[in-house]
């Protein structure tokens, strides 16, 4: 069904719809509990499945309907924060890190698709960053980015209407329908013995042995260990919260002629920057455009950001027809620009949480799987210290500051009863 001009659909659930589930209706046992059913949660149940352990999946929701379904579903190794600032804030060795876990991910996410078989739009593309004429730190990001180890080039412009703008250009970056994709894993999952529960709110979690999630209903899941795969932690720990700040994003979708656009992903270095991809449908292409970011609770006129990216993108772009798709989605961006992945430090040896993607939920949700996968299997990770929730970057602490001054009015609702506690 075609939506209505405006309406806050994806074109992901539009085009498609995801396997239904029922809701927990009694009390249960398992291995390990995850809390979210996006690509975080389904890519570590995925994990843990073909581990042998026994998985439970709750969502207040159904598969994939909260931030995962809202995405753009780029899958990238170009991280937004730009490899020259990641080497400020961490260093070399780390930013090198960073690199192999967004090439692990989209690596990983192919290798799943060829394994299971899934029919999802997956290809590998290139993608293009652009910079303004007069801005030369494209030089700077090449540099950083061949020291992180990725392949970059130094490239002309391939759209006609960008001519005059630096690009470099990222071979074997990726695109899919993300829905079509974590509904797949979550077949096997099933088939894994596995179990997913939809519409089943978690209340309470309770840090015993074994631990213990108390639904809305009033249902128990005892469970050796717990993944909180949520876009904000369901946490009480104040410092979490400080580190990350929410950003509410904008993303139309326009007709667009067959073939008229390459397909690629493109991203510019704006402020607020725009990133863009196409979407192809039998008899016509779909130019999804995303942008206009700002944090949540502080501007509301979602019809001007949405009139914003109409601006930009007609602008840029010809022989557009009409926007038939708009919607808009959450990101939270961590304040040193990486995830926050590993145990929960409000709780002790058996809570986990993946948290600040920083707009790159498909990569993040991707090797956050692997991490925390790997943590629940007492094994080693290479990225496990890297994104651990407890690090402190002191480069950072002046935007920690201004963050912890601003938490009160931004996570305000993560503060009052009924949230989830000890």
């Amino acid at each position: 069904m075609k939506p209505e001009s405006g309406k806050s659909l994806s074109i992901w659930a539009d085009t498609f719809t995801p396997p239904q589930f029922p809701s927990l209706e009694y009390n249960i046992e398992t291995d390990v509990c995850i809390i979210g059913a996006g690509i975080t949660g389904i890519s570590a149940g995925y994990f843990l499945a073909k581990e042998g352990k026994k998985v439970v999946i709750i969502d207040d929701g159904s598969v994939g309907d909260g931030e995962t379904g809202r995405t753009t579903a780029h899958i990238s190794s170009v991280i937004d924060d730009r490899y020259y600032e990641m080497e400020r804030l961490h260093g070399e060795d780390a930013t090198r890190l960073a690199a192999e876990s967004q090439i692990e991910a989209i690596n990983t996410i192919e290798n799943n698709i060829i394994k299971e078989n899934i029919s999802c739009d997956f290809s590998r593309i290139n993608g293009y960053l652009f910079f303004e004429p007069d801005d030369s730190s494209d030089l700077i990001e090449y540099d950083a980015a061949i020291r992180a180890g990725l392949e970059v080039e130094i490239c002309k412009s391939p759209l006609k209407e960008l001519k005059y703008y630096r690009c470099l250009k990222f071979p074997n970056q990726a695109q899919f329908h993300v829905l079509k994709y974590i509904s797949a894993l979550a077949s096997v999952i099933i088939k894994s013995e596995g179990r997913i529960f939809t519409f089943t709110a978690a209340a309470k979690i309770s840090d015993n042995s074994p631990v213990k999630v108390e639904t809305q209903s009033g249902h128990i899941i005892l469970a050796k260990d717990i993944i909180v795969a949520t876009n904000s932690p369901i946490s009480n720990n104040v410092l979490i919260h400080t580190k990350q700040a929410a950003y509410r994003t904008y993303v139309i979708g326009l007709k667009v002629q067959k073939n008229s656009v390459k397909e690629a992903l493109y991203w510019d270095n704006k402020d607020p920057y725009h990133y863009v991809r196409v979407y192809s449908k039998k008899n016509y292409d779909i130019l999804i455009i995303g942008g206009e970011d700002h944090k949540t609770g502080q501007e509301d006129n979602p019809e001007e950001k949405y009139m914003n990216l109409e601006d930009w993108t007609r602008g840029n772009f010809k022989c557009l027809g009409e926007v038939i798709y708009k919607w808009s989605g959450q990101v939270m961006e961590s304040l040193d620009g990486l995830s926050f992945i590993g145990k929960d430090p409000e709780y002790s040896d058996h809570v986990y949480f993946a948290t600040g993607d920083s707009g790159m939920g498909m990569t993040h949700g991707t090797f956050a799987g692997l991490i925390l996968r790997d943590l629940i299997m007492q094994r080693e990770n290479p990225w496990a210290e890297l994104y651990n929730p407890n690090r402190v970057t002191l480069k950072a602490a002046p935007e920690f500051i201004k963050e912890g001054v601003n938490f009160i009015s931004q996570y305000i609702d993560l503060l009052t009863p009924g949230d989830i506690k000890i």
